[in-house]
């Protein structure tokens, strides 16, 4: 079945899903990066150990294929958000020029 086929209230139910699935990879995006940095100095404070973490260090030991992978990811991801929000964008707007 086509979002086209579904009656109004139903194609605006998807559509505003499609906008919240956009929109909770581009915030799943933004933990990421906040929220992995601050673990790992957290996990180095509360260790005991008396070992400097450096997040520079961390980065520049990744092999090439592991930056290739993780950027192919990191893209793959902002494209998928980006395609969610402009489909359920799309069909609002499709609805909102119906009527």
């Amino acid at each position: 079945m086509r979002p086209e086929d579904l009656n109004p209230k139903a194609r605006e139910a998807f559509a505003k899903t499609l906008i919240e699935v956009g929109v909770s990879i581009f915030k799943g995006i933004i933990l990421l990066f906040t929220v992995v940095p601050v673990t790992a100095i957290l996990k180095s404070a509360f260790d005991g150990v008396a070992v400097d973490v450096s997040l520079l260090k961390m980065i520049g030991s990744m092999s090439v294929g592991m930056y290739v992978i993780l950027l192919s990811f990191l893209i793959a991801a902002f494209l998928v958000g980006h395609l969610f929000r402009r489909e359920g964008l799309r069909h609002l707007h499709e609805i909102d020029s119906d009527q």
